[in-house]
């Protein structure tokens, strides 16, 4: 029935919690800094990250995309930026700080049950899988390499590379072309209704809205219109589904 299938990530394949205005993050942060050689308090950078993240937006929102993305990375340069350092130096240590941060802020992070079963009876089926999520590459690659996921994906688009976010209509389109998908024989599983659903619906693919505690509050209000509908992350059921079985 479908010769690709398109996974959101996180809510999707990934059940997260983080916690990124938990002052005990940014003790952390100033700790590691300070081994570094560079000096902050907890509550100056908190504001000065939150700063950097609106200037960098802000700067995004001049590009020619509807729904920008920012690169994370970026913002963690600023923080992270001394005078007269080198700037190989700089860059290795800005990846480390932005790790630290995302590993620090998480409280957790795992597969949903039955996720690695899915996806390889998924693939040994034929199928090709890709990722298309809203995920800065600085957080995610590490994360899906630990979740022992990668393998299983022929590519893996995220936002903080294109510079464009879902529902961007663009951000869809370039993984399209880029992998010469055929949207007639493709299908998009995601957990929002308008990121997920609505957005595939207009860039021609088949969807399935998969109802997870990370789905938008205001997904209760509306009216999802899918091809396949799933109350909770049932990756069983999904295969079966995808598999045109159910």
């Amino acid at each position: 029935m479908y010769d690709n299938i398109i996974f959101d990530l996180y809510g999707t394949l990934i059940d997260i919690h983080t916690d990124e205005e938990d002052i005990a993050v940014w003790k952390h942060m100033c700790e590691f800094y300070a081994e570094h050689g560079v000096k902050y308090n907890p509550a100056g950078l908190r504001s000065k990250y939150k700063r950097q993240v609106r200037r960098a937006e802000q700067a995004m929102a001049k590009k020619k995309f509807k729904f920008p993305e920012i690169q994370i990375l970026d913002v963690f340069e600023q923080l992270t930026r001394k005078k007269d350092q080198d700037a190989d130096d700089c860059a290795e240590l800005t990846v480390k700080a932005a790790q630290e941060f995302r590993k620090t802020s998480t409280e957790y992070i795992k597969l949903y049950d039955g996720v690695k079963e899915m996806l390889g009876r998924l693939k040994n089926s034929g199928k090709k899988l890709y990722v298309l999520s809203n995920a800065q590459r600085v957080y995610t690659l590490p994360e899906i390499q630990k979740l022992g996921i990668e393998e299983y994906f022929t590519d893996i688009s995220l936002s903080s590379d294109f510079g464009a976010m879902k529902p961007d209509a663009v951000f869809y389109q370039q993984m399209l072309d880029r992998n010469h998908i055929n949207p007639n024989r493709s299908i998009m599983v995601g957990n929002d209704a308008v990121c997920d659903i609505m957005a595939a619906r207009q860039a021609r693919l088949h969807t399935c809205y998969i109802h997870s505690k990370l789905s938008p509050v205001d997904d209760d209000q509306r009216y999802i219109k899918s091809d396949i509908m799933l109350d909770e992350p049932d990756m069983a059921k999904l295969c079966e589904y995808l598999l045109g079985e159910e």
